[in-house]
């Protein structure tokens, strides 16, 4: 029988506790492994004490007497002794679940100059991210404290690419990829495409592998071309800044990758929340059109640009994603009474006075889909990590069909990706997400407990 008294809070203290008896597991064997090394009864060739044979007979008792490999443990090893103070801490208090604390040590490795506010930082968002996101949220971290060495390392990581094939149990067999972001995001979104154009009763899992079979083994001939999509500031386009790009989906990279994937791109502009008397223009043609007035609209779509086109003016150094991320560490130090006033455009009209175009539409227009989606690269909902492209666009103040008018608008100041999983959550009630300032999603489970999600995380 279950204890009826549990409670989140007892659920997170037992798994800090549990995390933190990992921690001793590992730290124990470490220390074994270090007086075993030094066991004078280990001799080499000419009965010359072996240090390295030494260690190496330790970690075998280790791994026999736990069941692990001795890779596992020769890991355990490596980490415990390149972990920085402030990591290890973290661990050692139950902070960091192991994989975690693996990614931050391996991400660490030769951070230049890695201040104490950047290690809390890490840990921070480490301590809050599911396993599948860990990475992702460290890289926007890192490329936001040192955008050259993050681009230097990653030229350095992507000679690292790979294919690799592991037997599996019953016949099945299990292909790995790995390689630059970039690179794999455009095959996988070519397998998705292929995938979702059959008609198929099988599950997605099983149309998704015979799409990859189908395009690898050159069976579908006009595969779909690549298609990715990446979003950058007008500077950083222009060749102006150094700001790294987002490549949807799959998080930051550098401004040069950026510029290069962009070289290829067809372009198109997106001007957001244009409530003055502003224009679009457009760049240079044998007969140029004349401006166009975008008065009142929420999201205004230039033409497709060809490519190679970049735009000629821009902001250098951008500081909108750091004004948000001090925005939200001030919001996490607010009461949960103080996170409710917050709550910017409670109406869900996003600001507006009068609806913009297609407002009172339920559905959202390919240009405000576009908007929402690159804003937030996945489901908002704490630690998830499935696509933006791949959720529901949740009205966050819920759109009345009856008299769409009254209810919350289809704007992007009303717009979150969530998942189907946590989109049910929302929709019974259970869980509450709402729109506070610069686009920060705050949420509030069942119990009171508060999450922050802010662009670009």
């Amino acid at each position: 029988m279950y204890d009826t008294t549990v409670s989140v809070d007892v659920l997170v203290s037992a798994k800090v506790d549990a995390q933190a008896s990992f921690a001793r597991t590992v730290a124990a064997s470490c220390s074994y492994i270090h007086e075993g090394s030094r066991r004078p009864a280990v001799l080499g060739p000419g009965g010359v004490f072996d240090a390295d044979a030494a260690e190496a007979c330790a970690v075998a008792e280790v791994a026999s007497a736990l069941s692990v490999s001795t890779g596992t443990v020769t890991e355990w090893l490596f980490l415990i002794r390149t972990a920085r103070p402030a990591v290890q801490e973290a661990f050692d208090a139950g902070r960091l679940a192991y994989t975690a604390f693996r990614t931050v040590c391996r991400s660490l490795a030769g951070v230049p100059n890695a201040t104490e506010a950047l290690l809390q930082r890490v840990i921070a968002a480490a301590s809050r991210c599911t396993p599948g996101a860990v990475t992702s949220a460290i890289d926007r971290i890192l490329a936001d404290f040192d955008a050259e060495w993050h681009r230097i390392v990653r030229e350095r990581a992507a000679l690292e690419r790979a294919a690799t094939v592991r037997k599996l149990p019953r016949g099945q067999a299990e292909l790995i990829i790995r390689g630059p972001a970039e690179k794999v995001a455009a095959m996988w979104r070519n397998i998705v495409a292929a995938a979702r154009g059959v008609t198929d009763p099988t599950s997605l899992p099983a149309r998704l592998f015979d799409a990859a079979h189908a395009i690898l083994t050159g069976a579908v001939s006009g595969a779909p071309a690549n298609h990715a999509v990446i979003v950058l500031d007008a500077a950083t386009a222009a060749g102006l800044g150094g700001e790294p790009g987002h490549l949807v989906g799959w998080g930051p990279v550098p401004a040069d990758v950026a510029r290069t994937i962009a070289e290829d791109a067809t372009w198109q502009a997106l001007i957001t929340a244009a409530r003055g008397a502003e224009f679009e223009h457009h760049p240079p043609d044998p007969e140029p059109d004349p401006p166009v007035p975008v008065d009142g609209r929420e999201v205004r779509r230039t033409r497709h640009m060809p490519p190679g086109w970049t735009p000629t003016t821009g902001k250098l150094g951008s500081t909108k994603a750091r004004k948000v991320r001090e925005q939200v560490e001030y919001l996490r130090t607010l009461s949960p009474s103080a996170l409710d006033r917050a709550v910017e455009n409670p109406d869900g009209h996003g600001g507006f006075v009068v609806p913009p175009d297609g407002a009172l539409a339920y559905r959202p227009s390919e240009a405000v889909a576009a908007v929402v989606t690159a804003l937030y690269s996945t489901c908002v909902h704490p630690g998830c990590a499935v696509p933006s492209e791949d959720c529901d666009l949740d009205h966050v103040v819920p759109f009345d069909h009856t008299d769409p008018q009254k209810g919350g608008w289809t704007v992007t100041g009303n717009l979150e990706p969530l998942c189907r999983r946590h989109h049910g959550l929302k929709t019974r009630r259970q869980w509450r997400y709402r729109m506070l300032r610069d686009g920060v999603v705050h949420i509030r489970d069942s119990h009171g407990n508060d999450y922050l999600t802010a662009p670009g995380e």
